[in-house]
C-alpha cells in the first residue's frame, strides 16, 4: 500500500527553487494501496510515530515500495530504470510534512519498517490557477502529477465544503510487498483515526489514486466526495495525461468524520 506526503521542511529545494514552509503547506497528496485480503494479521509488528531519526529509513522505504508502484508514477515512467534511480522532486515532496509529527510507521519485531503512512494538516489552498511550486518544477513528468493534484484540490475545495473544521490529510500509504494482505494498511489508517480524535480533528481526507486504496477507505467507513476518471483528465490535444493499468481508473477523494 502506498501514498504521498508533504513535510514542513525549514527549506526544501525543488527543481532549483527554494521553498519555505509556506510553500510546502500548499502541496497535496496522492495515495496507492496494493491488493489486500481480509486475513487476520499473522506477522508481528507495532505502529510508531515517524521521528526525525527515522526519516532516512522512511525515504528509503518509499523509494523501494512507493516510487515505482504508485499508479500515476508507473503510468508516466516517473522513475528511470536502474536499481538506485529516483526522482529528487518526489523525494522532497514526499518528505515535506514529517515535522508535523502526525506520520506513522509499522515496524516489525526485527526493526525493519514494513509500512508507512504520511499524514499532515490541511491548510488553506493556493488561489492561483498554477501555484509557484508547480511553475518552478523542472521535472516535466512530476509536474504532471502536481498539476493533477492541484486540479483535484480545486475541485474538492475541502475547506469551503467543511468550513471551520480541523482536517487531517492522509498523504501517503505504503506497505512492504511481502507484508501486503496482512492488515498493515488498515492498522495504520485506524491508528490515524485514533490520533485524529485525540488531537481534536473533525475530519480526515485522502485522495486515492489507486483502486485498492479506495477499497480500503470504503471498508473503513470513509465517504466518497469527489472522483475523476483518468480518461477524462486530458491534455491540450484531448489525450489522457495518465493511463494507469486496470483496475486503477479513477482518482477519488474520501473523507472520514471523526
Amino acid at each position: 500500500m502506498e501514498g504521498l506526503i508533504t513535510n514542513q521542511l525549514s527549506k526544501a529545494r525543488i527543481s532549483g527553487a527554494v521553498f519555505t514552509p509556506e510553500d510546502n503547506r500548499k502541496m497535496t497528496r496522492y495515495s496507492l494501496a496494493d491488493a489486500m485480503t481480509d486475513n487476520e494479521t499473522t506477522m508481528d509488528y507495532h505502529i510508531r510515530t515517524v521521528t526525525a531519526d527515522a526519516k532516512p529509513k522512511v525515504l528509503a522505504f518509499l523509494r523501494r515500495f512507493f516510487f515505482r508502484d504508485e499508479p500515476l508514477n508507473h503510468s508516466i515512467g516517473l522513475i528511470p530504470e536502474g536499481e538506485n534511480s529516483t526522482c529528487i522532486e518526489l523525494e522532497e515532496y514526499s518528505m515535506s510534512s514529517l515535522e508535523q509529527n502526525l506520520s506513522l510507521m509499522a515496524v516489525a519485531s526485527s526493526g525493519a519498517i514494513v509500512g508507512v503512512q504520511i499524514n499532515g494538516t490541511t491548510e488553506s489552498p493556493e488561489e492561483e490557477e498554477e501555484p509557484d511550486y508547480i511553475k518552478a518544477c523542472e521535472n516535466a513528468k512530476f509536474k504532471k502529477i502536481l498539476k493533477l493534484l492541484h486540479h483535484v484540490d480545486q475541485e474538492v475545495d475541502v475547506l469551503k465544503r467543511y468550513p471551520e473544521k480541523k482536517i487531517m490529510d492522509i498523504r501517503i500509504i505504503s506497505v512492504d510487498s511481502n507484508w501486503r494482505g496482512q492488515g498493515v494498511a488498515a492498522a495504520l489508517f485506524e491508528k490515524t483515526i485514533e490520533i485524529g480524535r485525540e488531537l481534536g480533528y473533525d475530519l480526515i481526507r485522502t485522495d486515492c489514486s489507486s483502486h485498492f486504496t479506495a477499497r480500503l477507505c470504503k471498508r473503513l467507513g470513509f465517504e466518497e466526495i469527489y472522483s475523476l476518471e483518468y480518461a477524462d483528465y486530458v491534455d491540450e490535444s484531448g489525450k489522457p495525461v495518465f493511463t494507469p493499468t486496470a483496475p486503477h481508473t479513477t482518482i477519488i477523494t474520501y473523507v472520514r468524520k471523526l
